[in-house]
């Protein structure tokens, strides 16, 4: 017991001297630096950020689920999509009456669907090449961020790609992949919404 007292107090006894080195108060809790690093910060001088206001979010994000809806693409070429006339199209082309009931009891959410909460989109929009085929209808949300910021965003890649400032092939595929992380990087972050 008088041996774990004496390695008990010699640690004290070391540990206090070593406290006591010879640095100077600014130097308190900071760490130490490695010989050639700096301790300041990249200069950002010159620098311009993008500058945007990120939209309250209100609500549920409404996505498809990507093992009921991953998409589909009928159409790959660019002249061909940019032909059509306006982004409207995809809103104009009705959706079959048994694709639309296939896709409801899919999803099984009658009650949304009854209070005309949900509306029936394409993730990959007919003007950028979608089908119509059932893997490519979801239910998006009319209330929170759904249906209307979807198609917004839609016809901001609709034309990027018209514009060639985005290949067709990475618009489907960010329909595909995630549809508001699109709305978030091509319409809210560059100030299209």
């Amino acid at each position: 017991m008088a041996k774990v007292a004496g390695i008990a107090a010699a640690l004290a006894v070391l540990v206090a001297v070593a406290g006591c080195g010879g640095g100077s108060d600014n130097d308190a809790g900071a760490p130490p630096v490695p010989a050639g690093q700096t301790t300041t910060g990249p200069d950002l001088a010159g620098v311009s950020l993008p500058s945007f206001v990120m939209p309250e979010i209100k609500g549920k994000v409404s996505r498809p689920n990507p093992h009921l809806t991953p998409g589909s693409v009928v159409n790959t070429s660019t002249e061909a999509v940019c032909a059509t006339t306006s982004h409207s199209r995809s809103n104009r082309v009705g959706i079959p009456w048994t694709s639309a009931q296939k896709v409801y009891a899919e999803y099984g959410d009658q009650k949304s669907r009854a209070q005309h909460k949900i509306k029936l989109n394409f993730l990959v929009p007919l003007d950028l090449g979608g089908g119509t085929d059932v893997s490519n209808i979801w239910p998006a949300a009319l209330r929170g961020t759904g249906f209307y910021q979807k198609v917004e965003t839609d016809a901001v890649l609709h034309n990027l790609v018209c514009r060639r400032s985005l290949s067709l092939a990475q618009a489907q595929h960010a329909e595909e992949v995630d549809w508001y992380a699109a709305w978030l990087r091509y319409v809210v972050a560059t100030g299209s919404a």
